[in-house]
């Protein structure tokens, strides 16, 4: 009976022995066909893959690489180094076969006593192994081609091949990759000159690069050092004596150093200064790359940005890009005076994506991005949505308002010029940018009615809850009013402003694909009143001096608004094509006072010549507002020719008006003898 039974186990286990056996074959053989061959792949390896970004139409913009990588001789790596990262990352190395199996199941120990991961068990045959030809991903299917990749360098190389190969490929962070690059960038010392403190600081950097680089976070670093140094003893690497020194041996950051500090005067024996990073990474569009580098950091660690190949496709047009620069860093005002600064940024009203960005004038990298950053009153260029809020509440763009002065308990008011036109149209008001007929249109609205308006562009802009709000005393980025601006081009839809489109890993998979935020929120016959009160506003308003023509002499789709603050702190245009919104600001980073200037004077010909370069060179064609065509074409809007002020049919001096069917003008302003306006004001 129990022969049998064991008869019985005994095949059991065979037959399990044999399956596994065959399972295993299997799945090896299946992923062992995914991976490029495998000889090839060692031998042909390349450590460094910088990381190319795209413009929109597929042309290189920037390479980021951030690395230094000089590599050293084995021979010239002293014991004291190699044993250091012997006992922090792979003690038995000499002793296994690629994978560590003592290593593995201390780590799964620890790591399930603990309940998360708190030890990895990789060899350095492994990271080399994953580093060199894997993605960081945590998948089983790259575990498996990671243990095959490394059972063949094993196979092809001697155990101080690989070490070698280990200790000139392993990233330290901040682009230093090797030993010998993270010896000289931190210390200013060769490898053979490193004493045991700096030894086991540099082995305890490699697990987690950019926590561990004393640069960053001294402390943080100096705990790990002490941890490296403890294997380093309880494995008799190094004798009690030298763990002592080496615990008290001092390490300080060149920037808490005295200015007149006394280099030679260091005694290296007990004191380590950790150097400033001396590498800068140039860049051909830094207001955009800087940024893109920034969600990059976001989504992926430092070594697979500046060294995994990865391709970024962006929503840059490099051709726009450069025109912008050109036009903004040579803008005569802004060359005269130096302190003048400001910020221009474009995008594409359909989707959000950002077509160009200038950070400033000679932005260069790190440099503060004020298109992004930099919040400044809006002035004028907000009353756009005041205007709309009343359109929205149901007034008409002839819709009359009475252009005088009113004082509000302390807060008086008045407009430009202190110039007051009696009754007026709500296109005359915004041609004019009239201050008291929006101050009075938010009087009668209330400012929830403009609070909802502005939820809808879904922008982060706040209105204050006083009547300032009409005349702009919020403040704002010229990516946030570009946004905001965006559902005038477009037709009443709100977008998210967009910088990556998609990245692939070096083999073209894709790691990340953007997902376009659209969102109506607006109805498009509101929209396209308010439109053709901007569109007036640079046919005959403030914003005149924006109005672009060809090289051939023909005048482009186009509408705006100029925004000036008190003083002239700050000037605005916010311009758009049914394609494109531009914001422009220019003023002082200290929000001084500019003097006697206007938006339409110093920001809005920017924004003209830009456009006109773009358009004459080729790189964009605007259309026309075809919602806003469509609306009149199917009868639910009109054109009209009204006079400006009476909002009634003139027989001359009249300005193109566009009107709901319900509300086209049937009477003439000839039926008063004297005219509308001279009848209320006698």
């Amino acid at each position: 009976m129990w022969k049998k039974i064991l008869k019985i186990t005994a095949g059991i286990i065979i037959a399990a022995g044999i399956t596994g056996t065959v399972a295993v074959f299997l799945i090896v053989n299946h992923y062992k066909k995914e991976i490029p061959n495998i000889a090839e792949l060692v031998e042909s390896y390349t450590p460094s893959i910088p990381t190319q970004i795209y413009d929109r139409n597929g042309k290189v913009i920037d390479i980021i690489y951030k690395e230094s990588r000089v590599p050293v001789k084995f021979e010239n790596v002293p014991q004291v180094v190699k044993d250091a990262f012997l006992s922090i990352e792979d003690r038995r190395f000499y002793s296994h076969y690629g994978i560590d199996p003592v290593g593995l199941l201390r780590a799964l120990f620890i790591n399930m006593s603990s309940g998360r991961a708190r030890q990895g068990a990789s060899s350095f045959t492994q990271q080399l192994s994953r580093n060199a030809f894997l993605s960081h991903e945590r998948k089983l299917s790259r575990k498996i081609k990671e243990a095959i990749i490394t059972i063949e360098i094993e196979k092809r190389y001697t155990k101080d091949e690989i070490f070698e190969k280990y200790l000139n490929e392993i990233y330290f962070g901040e682009g230093d990759y090797g030993i010998r690059s993270a010896s000289q960038s931190l210390f200013k010392k060769e490898p053979k000159d490193l004493n045991l403190a700096e030894s086991a600081m540099l082995a305890g950097m490699p697990n987690r690069p950019g926590a561990y680089n004393p640069r960053r976070n001294l402390k943080l670093s100096l705990g790990r050092t002490h941890v490296v140094l403890g294997q380093m003893l309880k494995y008799d690497m190094i004798t009690k004596e030298e763990y002592d020194k080496a615990l008290a041996h001092k390490f300080i950051l060149e920037e808490n150093l005295p200015s007149d500090y006394d280099f030679t005067k260091i005694d290296k024996d007990a004191v380590t200064v950790v150097y400033k990073k001396g590498f800068v990474n140039k860049s051909k569009v830094p207001s955009f790359t800087d940024t893109v580098q920034e969600m990059l950091m976001k989504n992926f660690d430092e070594e697979t940005i500046y060294n995994g190949g990865l391709k970024v496709y962006t929503t840059l047009d490099f051709d726009i890009q450069k025109t912008a620069e050109e036009v903004f860093n040579n803008y005569e005002p802004l060359v005269k005076d130096e302190n003048l600064q400001g910020g221009m940024i474009t995008i594409n009203s359909s989707n959000g994506h950002v077509i160009s960005i200038i950070g400033g004038k000679n932005f260069q990298p790190g440099n503060f991005n004020r298109a992004l950053d930099a919040k400044r009153q809006i002035g004028s260029a907000f009353k756009p949505f005041v205007y709309l809020s009343a359109i929205i509440d149901g007034k008409s763009e002839n819709t009359i308002v009475e252009d005088s002065r009113v004082i509000f308990g302390k807060w008086a008011p008045k407009n430009v010029g202190t110039l007051y036109r009696k009754n007026s149209t709500l296109l005359e008001g915004l041609d004019k940018s009239v201050n008291m007929i929006s101050i009075k249109l938010l009087r009668d609205l209330g400012h929830e009615k403009l609070k909802e308006t502005i939820k809808k562009t879904k922008t982060n802009l706040n209105p204050p809850n006083d009547l300032t709000a009409s005349l702009g005393s919020l403040v704002g980025t010229p990516m946030e009013l570009a946004k905001a601006y965006a559902v005038f081009s477009n037709g009443g839809y709100a977008v998210e402003p967009v910088f990556l489109l998609e990245v692939r890993d070096k083999n073209d998979n894709t790691l990340y694909k953007y997902t376009p935020v659209i969102e109506k929120t607006f109805d498009s016959e509101d929209i396209a009143l308010m439109t053709n009160l901007l569109i007036s506003s640079t046919k005959t308003g403030t914003s005149r001096s924006a109005q672009v023509k060809t090289k051939y002499g023909k005048t482009i789709e186009q509408a705006g608004k100029t925004g000036t603050t008190n003083d002239a702190r700050t000037v605005w245009y916010a311009g758009f094509t049914p394609e494109l919104v531009t914001t422009v600001y220019l003023g002082y980073d200290d929000n001084s006072k500019m003097g006697n200037t206007t938006g339409g004077a110093l920001a809005a010909p920017v924004w003209k010549e830009f456009y006109k370069k773009i358009i004459d060179n080729g790189y964009y064609t605007p259309s026309r507002f075809e919602y806003i065509d469509n609306l009149v074409a199917n009868g639910k809007l009109y054109y009209q020719d009204l006079d400006p002020f009476s909002g009634l049919i003139a027989e001359k001096g009249s300005k193109k008006f566009l009107l709901k069917n319900n509300k086209i003008q049937l009477e003439h302003d000839s039926k008063y003898k004297k005219g509308i306006r001279d009848i209320l004001y006698q």
